[in-house]
């Protein structure tokens, strides 16, 4: 009687290059940007908030909400990544407090309704194409906060407008990568 079963030869498997890189949790991160681009992101992410800063000051207005925070650091830090772009951030910061107004107003202001509505707030941004991490915790922060919906939408749109201009200006002077790479 003869076996018919086939054995297969296993491939060689490659061991992970000795070094710093060798470990499983440093092995996939992206390499240091380098001294020059993270003191200038860091300092033109620090320039924009300001400029938010004394802009609601002078008109006794909150614009520097935590999420716009995220959005600034993602313009002036990563300036070519898709979140970055002008469609992402003004589409994916208004349209994410559409649906937490539109959360609260369905489902009242709770915590559970702004976990919700930050989660919906993903397809929503799939949906338009406009992915913006920062714009979630708008969701969120809407549900919790549940500000005047014109006002608030009216101040968003400023302070994510303001910003993409900070980050065009800044990569126009040389401080961070190009910015745009695309509009919309």
């Amino acid at each position: 009687m003869t076996n018919s079963t086939t054995t297969k030869q296993s491939t060689p498997v490659s061991k992970p290059a000795a070094g710093p890189q060798a470990s499983w949790w440093a092995g996939g991160a992206p390499p240091f940007a380098g001294t020059k681009a993270t003191v200038l992101g860091t300092v033109t992410t620090i320039v924009s908030l300001l400029i938010l800063v004394a802009l609601g000051q002078a008109t006794d207005k909150l614009l520097m909400i935590a999420p716009l925070a995220a959005t600034a650091m993602i313009i002036c830090a990563s300036p070519g990544l898709p979140p970055a772009q002008p469609r992402g951030v003004l589409l994916g910061q208004l349209g994410s407090a559409v649906v937490g107004f539109a959360g609260a107003a369905l489902f009242g202001h709770s915590l559970w309704v702004a976990a919700v509505a930050a989660g919906v707030s993903v397809a929503a941004m799939g949906l338009l194409r406009a992915v913006h991490a920062p714009a979630a915790a708008t969701a969120a922060l809407v549900v919790v906060q549940h500000p005047a919906e014109g006002k608030f939408l009216a101040l968003l749109a400023i302070g994510s407008v303001l910003l993409i201009a900070v980050g065009m200006i800044a990569s126009r002077i040389g401080a961070i990568g190009k910015y745009p790479t695309y509009w919309w």
